[in-house]
């Protein structure tokens, strides 16, 4: 083998440049060999570098094939679509030797696509861009679906131009442009691009291997999109997984509560029970209040006053008939068909949740028809005690062994009950007084019932006065009515129908005076009362009256009364007192301010000043 001919191996082994095939021609130029001879190194020049070019393109063909299988691998192992993307734009600008490789994506839902990653940029324009339909390059590849390139993107003529477009290209300093579409089952997804900063063409080469990149990125965005896909969906199903979960415990937890409070009613319970049992599952503050705003039990809370906001809350609830929720505030009116029975009120920290609001739903329900059983109950015992009462009453010859043995049955012993009480309710229904009237007699361990819209209680007792007072704030607190009761001593149970009598003038007495809201005697009457008794005891009237008086001027010899007498017959004026009695008008001044300290302060009252002029005319014409 000639020695050009071993020269020119050797530089294809040693992988020389193309200088050094060229020194060789030139070597042997200067060595003066013949014609014949530099042709045959030239020719061995001209095939050793075709060889080179073969070499080369295989060497780059494998570097293109392990890229590619490089970037599989890698697309493989990525799960995000945003890491995805970044990851095709940085092997496409490697795969193809460029300056510049984007991807944008197809927008379904606006019909455009937009650059989602980019590798080499140099300006804050490119990734977002959004590419029309057919406009630039990528819109058309994206609508032909098929590669293209140019050489000049400012001059060529065959794409549409976009002021968007071609400020992004003049920013990135684009000139020559490759675009391959990224396709799934026939279906354009997006582009990949390649692009130069200056001026070149794109092989077949550089079309073939960047097409294959993108088919890889086709694989791995749909990868990435069925496994987002499966994802959300296995996130679906752990949320509903867990809101099924959380229903059924919600479920469960309300069937324990029902079943609870069902345990609560078939025991007998009452209305605090069943808020605290309330409250023990729904934390806060739990109260049932009744249809005039007393509060009737409460559960959870530091104090027993109901909201400030609450009377207009269960107005509104009562309007609607259904459940008010507002803020923190929860409250659900109890109403049967005849008639309103109060409302449950809940106050929390925060606002509550469904379950919790079922679950005082059904507390409602459970404390209405715990409150109707009873008042049921009550209605029918005051009716069983008012029964016994009423013969009582009637003043007709009686079996009294019979009745004292039917009252021994309610738990009542007849012979003890010496007082009566007679009482009149401001603006009371009847129907609403009978849980009041059963808990009343209960409490004195007598008889209550309704008599011509009075309420007469029968009970034992010494002190009438005592009793009628006692009595009265028992039914005003339970009724929130103002109470007027008159009460009368009952000797024998024969004696009843007298008592009342005596009990129902006085309890009129007080009505009469304008005397609303006390209790009182007939002896605490006075002449007044002893009148409506129908046997006045003067005597026993002037004393309790001017009794003080009296007294202090016999044993002073004063003449406080005959000053009295003539202060009232002057329309209560000092100085014509004084002229009448030829006294000083301060010495009238002390006479009245002696007779104040005797009879006690608001003897000048309208009514006071009243029975003192009366006892003073029947003091003068009894001459007691």
């Amino acid at each position: 083998m000639p020695a050009q001919r071993r020269l020119m191996l050797h530089l294809l082994i040693d992988d020389a440049d193309l200088e050094a095939f060229d020194a060789a021609v030139a070597e042997a130029r200067t060595r003066g060999v013949s014609p014949e001879a530099l042709a045959e190194v030239e020719r061995d020049r001209a095939i050793a570098l075709r060889l080179r070019e073969t070499l080369i393109r295989h060497r780059r063909n494998e570097a293109e094939l392990q890229l590619l299988n490089d970037t599989a691998t890698d697309l493989a192992s990525l799960r995000d679509l945003d890491s995805i993307l970044q990851a095709i734009a940085d092997r496409a600008r490697r795969l193809v030797e460029c300056d510049l490789a984007y991807i944008s994506l197809s927008d379904h839902g606006r019909g455009d696509c937009y650059i989602r990653a980019a590798a080499g940029n140099i300006s804050g324009l490119l990734v977002g861009l959004r590419l029309p339909t057919g406009a630039g390059l990528g819109g058309m590849v994206a609508r032909t679906g098929e590669p293209y390139s140019l050489e000049s993107y400012a001059r060529d003529a065959t794409i549409t131009h976009t002021g968007p477009i071609d400020r992004t290209v003049t920013a990135e300093g684009i000139e020559s442009l490759l675009g391959v579409p990224v396709k799934l089952k026939q279906e354009v997804i997006g582009v990949l691009l390649a692009a130069h900063r200056a001026v070149r063409s794109f092989s077949s080469r550089d079309i073939t291997a960047l097409s294959m990149l993108a088919n890889h990125a086709a694989v791995a965005i749909e990868s990435s999109r069925l496994l987002t896909a499966a994802q959300t969906a296995v996130e679906d199903l752990r949320v509903a997984n867990a809101t099924i979960g959380s229903h059924v415990g919600d479920l469960e937890r309300t069937a324990e509560v029902h079943e609870r409070l069902s345990k609560l009613v078939i025991q007998g319970k009452g209305v605090e029970e069943v808020v605290h049992a309330t409250a023990a599952v729904v934390p806060g503050h739990v109260l049932v209040v009744d249809e005039h705003g007393a509060t009737v039990a409460t559960a959870g809370g530091a104090g027993d006053e109901p909201p400030p906001d609450l009377a207009e809350a269960g107005i509104e609830a009562r309007r609607s008939g259904h459940t008010l929720v507002r803020d923190r505030l929860c409250v659900v009116p109890m109403i049967t068909e005849s008639e309103p029975l109060g409302m449950l009120v809940h106050l929390g920290t925060t606002t509550i949740s469904e379950t919790d609001r079922r679950i005082l739903e059904r507390a409602a329900l459970v404390a209405a028809l715990v409150l109707v059983t009873r008042r049921r109950m009550a209605e029918a015992e005051a009716r069983v005690r008012g029964e016994l009462l009423g013969e009582l009453l009637g003043g007709k010859p009686q079996d009294y062994d019979l009745l004292r043995h039917r009252a021994a049955i309610l738990g009542v012993d007849l012979d003890a009950c010496r007082v009566l009480v007679v009482a009149h309710l401001d603006g009371a229904a009847r129907e609403r007084t009978y849980p009041a009237l059963a808990a009343l007699a209960r409490r004195f361990r007598g008889l209550a019932t309704h008599h011509h819209d009075t309420v007469v209680l029968l009970a034992p007792g010494e002190d009438a006065r005592a009793v009628a007072e006692a009595a009265a704030r028992e039914l005003s607190r339970a009724t929130r009515n103002r109470v007027t009761a008159g009460s009368a001593c009952v000797s024998h149970p024969t004696a009843v129908g007298t008592a009342h009598d005596e009990a129902a003038k006085c309890m009129r007495a007080l009505l009469a005076l304008g005397r609303h809201g006390e209790t009182a005697t007939a002896g605490d009457l006075g002449f007044v009362g002893t009148l409506f008794n129908g046997r006045p005891d003067v005597a026993g009237f002037v004393t309790a009256t001017l009794g003080p008086v009296l007294v202090y001027d016999r044993e002073h010899h004063a003449d406080l009364v005959r000053t009295l007498e003539v202060f009232c017959q002057t329309n209560q004026n000092a100085r014509s007192t004084a002229q009448i009695l030829h006294l000083h008008h301060n010495t009238v001044s002390q006479r009245l301010a002696r007779v104040g300290r005797l009879l006690g302060a608001g003897w000048r009252d309208a009514d006071r000043l009243l029975e003192i002029q009366v006892a003073l005319r029947l003091h003068s014409v009894s001459g007691t």
